[in-house]
């Protein structure tokens, strides 16, 4: 509109509405983990690995090689070698940016943890309702904003919460190219997978699925795969460095140290489901990852050692193998984070905060996986966004499944999970509407009516 020979711009009704809709949930979500924040903020705010990536961080904020003497995993590989750069850069940024010499104090990480995970919760939803609709992308950003093992450790300073949202982006931004053809959000969702491997090797493992995808969206462009390029782009350097220091071109070693200290090994011995803290495995672990790390042996003879012991033990025990797998798949899926809470918190809960620690958030996750599944089968979204994001989901929690199952090892696929489970809640709910509506198909429901079931 045009006043005084000014020109002013009206934002429409409408996008207003959806800017207060996205607020809301960013609002919401950031309460929710603020409100975790408050039970744990005298808590220790970190486990085992913090210490290596506090330690790496520091060493990128004043400009010293990128090594350290914390220990980063089982196996006696250099901890450079098994944490890629990516978490400590992150790290070390918000520290910069503070113009700190020093990393910032667990208590303003975790806060500004607490606030990227509610800025992705908010971008979650816009992202989805441009590939679906807003019904879709409102339910996905509720769904993730109360995820309760994402609040768990969203204040604990380890990389679960960067590499979740990293690799969200990369997904739904690999999604929308596939859907507008668009080379360039191609080319970004490559950039974000490579990054998200940086912070976490195991975004390797999706390149099938981002493969996946691309083959079930019609029309199939070849371009649809310059992600690869994007993605060989972040991790080439690094690659080459670990190459050049150890001799290993790769991301990290530690793909060789999870088959055999947490698959292989493991398979020689028999763990009690009750044992949801895992003491007995970490035990096993530390044993043998004393005598490991006795032994003087190069980058690549370790690996070659360890592969060479790992795949005979996994073709003896394979029933086994097979077994601890579905054990983990499922504790993995529908793991609570109750000994991780508890541990976070300064005192240890009552029994019947126990109780809840583990049943609310068992019930939450049953029903999340309940509508994902329905998610799966329903017209909300295109096919070749569905088998993205089961694809991304099977490839997330399958090399995760085994006797050290965590449910953290859920958290980079709760974003693909929350927004099939966001499909199956619209559809249900479209469809009993449908019904109390007088018999309408789905395909005649109005708009309207769904939309006041969400928004109101």
């Amino acid at each position: 509109m045009n006043f005084g020979g000014r020109l002013h711009y009206v934002m429409p009704p409408l996008a207003r509405s959806y800017l207060r809709v996205w607020l809301a949930i960013f609002l919401f979500a950031l309460a929710a983990r603020l409100g975790y924040e408050a039970l744990v903020w005298h808590g220790p705010l970190g486990n085992p690995d913090t210490a290596a990536y506090e330690d790496l961080a520091a060493r990128i904020l004043n400009f010293q090689p990128y090594q350290t003497s914390q220990g980063a995993g089982p196996g006696g590989f250099p901890s450079d070698l098994q944490r890629p750069p990516g978490y400590p850069a992150y790290l070390a940024a918000i520290s910069a940016v503070a113009h700190r010499h020093s990393i910032l104090s667990r208590q303003v990480l975790s806060l500004t943890q607490c606030v990227l995970g509610a800025l992705f919760a908010s971008l979650l939803a816009l992202l989805v309702t441009e590939l679906s609709s807003l019904n879709i992308g409102v339910a996905a950003g509720l769904f993730y904003a109360l995820d309760w093992s994402t609040i768990v450790y969203t204040p604990i300073i380890v990389s679960e919460t960067l590499y979740s949202i990293v690799l969200g982006l990369a997904i739904l931004t690999y999604a929308l190219a596939l859907s507008r053809e668009s080379k360039r959000l191609v080319l970004l969702a490559g950039l974000c997978l490579g990054c998200a491997a940086l912070v976490k090797p195991a975004a390797q493992v999706l390149i099938p699925a981002f493969l996946l995808g691309w083959f079930f969206t019609r029309p199939r462009r070849w371009a649809g795969l310059l992600f690869l390029a994007a993605y060989l782009v972040c991790v080439f350097p690094w690659m080459v460095r670990n190459d050049r220091t150890y001799g290993s071109f790769s991301l990290s070693r530690i793909d060789v140290a999870n088959l055999y200290f947490y698959i292989a090994k493991p398979a020689e011995h028999s763990y009690s489901v009750r044992d949801l803290a895992g003491e007995q495995l970490t035990s096993d672990v530390q044993q043998l990852d004393e005598q490991w790390r006795s032994r003087h042996l190069t980058v690549n003879q370790r690996s070659r050692e360890l592969l060479h012991e790992a795949l005979p033990i996994i073709a003896r025990h394979w029933p086994t193998v097979l077994k601890q797998a579905a054990i983990g798949f499922s504790r993995t899926l529908l793991g609570t984070s109750s000994v991780t809470a508890m541990r976070s918190m300064p005192s240890p809960p009552s029994r019947a905060g126990w109780v809840l620690l583990n049943v609310v958030p068992l019930l939450q996750m049953c029903l999340l996986t309940a509508l994902a599944i329905w998610g799966c089968w329903t017209p909300e979204l295109s096919c070749g966004l569905k088998v993205l994001l089961v694809g991304a989901v099977f490839c997330v929690l399958m090399p995760a499944a085994g006797p050290v199952a965590q449910s953290r090892f859920r958290l980079p696929a709760t974003p693909a999970l929350c927004i099939l489970a966001a499909a199956g809640a619209v559809d249900i709910l479209r469809r009993t509407r449908s019904r109390t509506a007088g018999g309408w198909g789905p395909s005649r429901v109005p708009r309207f009516i769904v939309m006041e079931s969400i928004t109101v």
